[in-house]
């Protein structure tokens, strides 16, 4: 429990000023991007990686359970305390040590406290990125403990794919470099592998190496409104077989979801002439070759004359920026017509609309008051079954998820795409996931973090990571 002794012991190693008891911690420490507001005994902010690893031990001394937040942009509450007796929170944001970049190797070498926007803005004059795009500005700590795909990762992979070490703080205090940095490495295990996506439960992530993208030299994006929900899956075939590697996005957003992006009924009319159709696409071709060599544009332009008619029934070109703008501000402008119930869904190709249409069919049925605006990631298979419920009306929420997570499973998809599995996906975790695999999941966070000191996600039902 927290004591005098603990919050002496904390000072001495991060600093006077950067432990802070439990009634003084700041609103956005404590408050999600989504759900209520949390609760912790204390807040930790630790200044170095050395400050960190020493705080784990300590608080497992003093039997007080560790939750680690980076940005604090997450959607699952992983990142967010509720426990106002056992639960310190410790903050990554001071974790700004490392920054190396390798311009021969293409890497970076970074600590987890920096920020998404801040890395790409320090890489811009060198011509590359990390290609990890999303509305959200998270940190690298969080970027990795999620597995952040976002919307171009269709051509650039998600986090695991452009991550080539890391080094993080286990529940004891150790500190572990998982990988060197290489781009061909098979002399270990890839342990780094098991750290990525598991929402802070295995070990605290204090850096990690990065393949790094070139910054594309010019894009072409167009809004497309196809002639039905069937043509969207062979249009897309076509699209990925004529232009092999400069599809950086294949975007699908529903009419309810575009309505709610637009800043108001005035916007409409800029939309295929106010006539929005039930599903859009936003396409999206780059190339790190500049236009006099290859003119995106016109490759564009001659898709979409040649799919005129056939697949695609109108489309918008020549307003990348507003086309980008409205995607990302999708999540704004449901959360101001009611309470968003998020789903981050992926499944097969094969399998999407069918899951589509079974779920709208269910939510009629059982939740007839709740207003679908779905969009997502269709490229990849990733599909935000977002939804408003109106406030004014109760909603059991249990229900409803666990609905939709048993149409989820019958149509061989996954209940989280790339938000990760906290707090907020324990349970639908629990009873959606083959207890085999829980059961294996919870013996290796028990050996990582045999006191559960960092165990805000349960990978394993019973024992295997699960705390009182």
């Amino acid at each position: 429990m927290l004591n005098a002794e603990f919050l002496q012991a904390a000072a001495a190693i991060c600093g006077e000023g950067q432990v802070v008891p439990g009634s003084s911690i700041e609103p956005r420490y404590l408050e999600p991007a989504r759900y209520a507001p949390g609760r912790a005994a204390a807040l930790l902010r630790p200044g170095s990686a050395a400050e960190a690893a020493q705080l784990l031990p300590l608080c497992a001394a003093h039997g007080l359970r560790v939750v680690p937040q980076g940005a604090h942009t997450g959607l699952v509450r992983a990142g967010t305390p509720d426990d106002a007796q056992r639960e310190v929170l410790l903050s990554t944001e001071r974790l700004r040590e490392v920054f190396e970049f390798e311009a021969w190797d293409r890497t970076l070498r970074v600590s987890a406290g920096f920020r998404l926007s801040e890395v790409n803005e320090r890489l811009a004059p060198h011509g590359l990125m990390l290609p990890i795009d999303l509305s959200a500005d998270p940190s690298v700590g969080g970027l990795v403990s999620h597995n952040t795909g976002g919307t171009r990762m269709l051509r650039y992979g998600d986090v695991r794919a452009n991550t080539l070490a890391l080094r993080v703080a286990l529940a004891d205090g150790r500190v572990l470099q998982l990988g060197q940095g290489l781009q061909k490495d098979n002399a270990q295990l890839a342990l780094h592998q098991l750290f990525i996506g598991a929402s802070g439960a295995l070990g605290l992530v204090l850096e990690a190496t990065f393949r790094l993208a070139a910054v594309p030299r010019q894009q072409a994006v167009a809004m497309i409104a196809p002639r039905s929900l069937d043509d969207v899956f062979p249009f897309y075939q076509r699209v990925m077989a004529r232009y092999p590697g400069l599809v950086s996005a294949f975007e699908a957003i529903s009419r309810e979801a575009f309505s709610a992006a637009m800043a108001g009924p005035d916007e409409t009319p800029r939309w295929f002439g106010g006539q929005l159709p039930d599903y859009a696409l936003l396409l999206e071709l780059s190339s790190e070759l500049g236009t006099e060599q290859l003119d995106l544009q016109t490759l564009l332009q001659q898709l979409l004359e040649d799919e005129f008619g056939e697949a695609v029934i109108d489309a918008v070109l020549g307003a990348d920026a507003d086309c980008w703008h409205l995607r990302h501000h999708i999540s704004e402008g449901l959360r101001r017509q009611g309470k968003v119930l998020g789903f981050d869904l992926s499944f097969p190709r094969r399998q999407f609309m069918a899951f589509r249409e079974a779920g709208k069919t269910w939510l009629a049925t059982h939740f007839p008051a709740a207003r679908l605006a779905d969009f997502g990631h269709l490229g990849d298979g990733g599909l935000h079954f977002n939804m408003v419920w109106p406030r004014h009306l109760p909603l059991d929420e249990p229900a409803l998820r666990d609905g939709l997570y048993a149409l989820v499973r019958a149509h061989g998809g996954s209940i989280s795409a790339e938000h990760g599995v906290g707090p907020q996906l324990q349970q639908a975790y629990w009873r959606h996931t083959d207890p085999a695999l829980q059961s294996i999941s919870g013996q290796l966070q028990s050996a990582l973090d045999p006191q559960s000191l960092l165990a805000h996600t349960h990978w394993g039902r019973e024992g295997g990571g699960q705390r009182a």
